[in-house]
């Protein structure tokens, strides 16, 4: 019984029933068996070696993540969701995971399809919209995922960030 208890207080520390993003957060809800909303603070970062933004945001066992691949800048615009495997080299594109903690277990899910949408932001930030369907690592469960980040500041990445397979890469 303490177990369960636990468990659901973890689970409800990931969900936040405020889904309007602050400046520097991302916020999304999804739909599924078990229906949450998720707001925390996100970070940015960007690899021009491989013209790649990684932006993910991380709040104890919930996290959701995307790469987003422009054709060579980061410029405002709707970037496609395809899966990470097989590899498509088309270029826009995004990809994008997300995990929780549910009452039993760690939920791992992948993006099939869907978009990200780049909004105008400030200079050094980036803000945009997610409208993303994934489905979970080796199970049936599917789920839609709708949410807004908003003036996420943009780092440099690591030096030998980027895609391993990328175009050119020997």
């Amino acid at each position: 019984m303490r177990l369960s208890l636990l468990l659901s207080l973890l689970v409800c520390t990931a969900c936040d029933s405020g889904t309007e993003p602050s400046t520097g957060e991302l916020a999304a809800t999804w739909r599924d068996s078990l229906n949450a909303s998720f707001r925390t603070s996100a970070t940015a970062r960007w690899c021009r070696r491989d013209s790649l933004l990684e932006l993910f945001a991380v709040r104890n066992d919930t996290a959701v993540g995307v790469a987003i691949m422009p054709r060579d800048s980061l410029t405002g615009g709707e970037y496609p969701v395809f899966p990470a495997i097989p590899f498509n080299p088309l270029r826009p594109q995004a990809t994008a995971a997300a995990r929780w903690l549910d009452q039993v277990e760690l939920k791992g899910f992948e993006g099939t399809s869907g978009k990200v949408i780049l909004t105008d932001g400030r200079p050094g930030t980036v803000s945009g919209t997610l409208d993303l369907f994934f489905r979970r690592t080796g199970g049936p469960d599917t789920l839609r995922m709708t949410g807004r980040f908003v003036g996420v500041p943009v780092e440099s990445a690591i030096a030998g960030c980027g895609r391993a397979n990328r175009p050119g890469a020997g």
